[in-house]
């Protein structure tokens, strides 16, 4: 285990004891407040009630009982007795009712005592549940800010590939010449390589995509959209495989190959050809054309491109369509995701943030030029729309209506041809 990954654990770790903590500590506010009423309730109903009725037994032998309802004369007679009784029982009956009376006062500071000590209590707790809820805040931010900087790290990670590559060609036999004999030719025709070097940014792209594109998991959910259609055209045979155009990071071939469906990938990526190889998926580090021209006419059953067609120009899209229609077999099909422009939101703004892009196309246009190539059945499916921004709420207005459709609606589209 390397230091990067010790440190990873370390984090971990930590963060999964200070959760536990925050935790156990954590107090419901609401159980609070409910034992807070049941202690008030209490003292209120119970334990006040139940020192009045000790304060009045702890006095007899002090007060004479009432005699109201007495006559007169019974009530003249009891008043003379009760004061003699009282005389005589007063020596006795004194010191008790001191006792009893001071014992019901330090009962009643007790109970006061108490109480405010449970108001502190509540108190306390809800300062340390404020104080919980913020360290959860900050451990989310943590979290977020842990996630980026992993980002920069696979980037810089992938740069330094790179960079190794480039020593390696630059050491290679071809330029030794050069550092032996710096003539103007070799100077010329070295910094001609430098600047081929300088524009292969697969690792640079590798951290846009990881970025911008969305989470494997979450593009993997995405793509299930495709399945039902390949299954009903029965390809994914070994006779009737499937390619896949710019696979990326592999998670269309993940998902063919969980459905035991026959695909292979290619990309010019030779870092996210490595990401697949690593997943153990098929994949080849080949340019579209320079593979396809391998490829026997008639010999596949679909071909596939996810977010590929926009970054190609109008020329080679054209010849892309040409030799697909010839590699397909009766039957077969293509599949091309894309950004919709029909999004002003994306035509105007996301569809750059991707510098390799070329222009948005339409999805009549895309439709229009499969048609022209022999692509019969060719469909349209509007995908993702925003949801977070998406009006929800019906509308007579039929500009609002507009409005949320070209601000709100679909953020991609997928074409689909069939070769009769």
């Amino acid at each position: 285990m390397d230091n990067s990954e010790q440190e990873e654990k370390y984090i971990k770790d930590l963060k999964d004891k200070v959760k536990e903590e925050a935790k156990r500590i954590s107090v419901d506010k609401s159980v609070d407040k409910n034992m807070l009423d049941s202690f008030q309730d209490m003292q209120n109903k119970n334990i006040y009630y139940l020192l009045s009725r000790a304060e009045q037994n702890a006095n007899i032998g002090v007060k004479s009982p009432s005699l109201v309802k007495l006559f007169f004369l019974k009530r003249v007679i009891y008043k003379w007795i009760i004061r003699f009784i009282f005389k005589v029982l007063r020596v006795i009956t004194v010191n008790q009712n001191q006792y009893n009376l001071s014992i019901l006062e330090i009962l009643r500071r007790n109970i006061d005592a108490n109480y405010d000590l449970a108001l502190r209590f509540a108190n306390d707790k809800t300062q340390l549940n404020t104080r919980i809820t913020e360290n959860e805040v900050r451990l989310k931010s943590m979290d977020n800010e842990m996630y980026y900087l992993k980002k920069n790290i696979d980037y810089l990670k992938n740069s330094l590939l790179q960079l190794n590559q480039r020593v390696d060609d630059i050491c290679g036999d071809n330029l030794k010449g050069y550092v032996r004999k710096p003539g103007r030719k070799e100077f010329k025709e070295l910094k001609s390589i430098t600047k081929k070097f300088n524009s292969d940014l697969d690792s640079l792209y590798v951290f846009l995509e990881d970025n911008l594109r969305g989470s494997r998991t979450e593009i993997k959910n995405r793509l299930k959209v495709y399945l039902p259609i390949l299954e009903k055209a029965n390809v994914g045979s070994k006779d009737c495989p499937i390619l896949d155009i710019g696979c990326g990071r592999g998670e269309w071939l993940e998902l063919l190959r969980e459905k035991n469906l026959n695909a292979t990938g290619i990309d010019v990526n030779k870092i996210m050809v490595k990401t697949c190889k690593d997943l153990r998926l098929n994949v080849v580090e080949e340019e579209v054309f320079s593979y396809l021209k391998t490829i026997k006419d008639c010999s596949m059953g679909a071909v596939t491109g996810f977010h590929l067609i926009e970054h190609y120009e109008f020329d080679f899209l054209i010849e892309l369509f040409k030799e697909l229609h010839r590699v397909l077999r009766p039957g077969g099909l293509v599949i091309f995701e894309t950004p919709n422009p029909d999004n002003i939101l994306v035509g105007s703004c996301t569809f750059y943030l991707d510098p390799t892009h070329n222009k948005p196309l339409p999805s009549l246009l895309v439709k229009l030029l499969l048609e022209a190539h022999g692509f019969s059945n060719v469909c349209i499916i509007n995908l993702h729309p925003n949801k977070i921004l998406s009006k929800k709420e019906e509308s007579d207005s039929e500009n609002l209506r507009m409005f949320n459709e070209h601000f709100f609606g679909p953020q991609d589209y997928a074409i689909i041809g069939y070769k009769e």
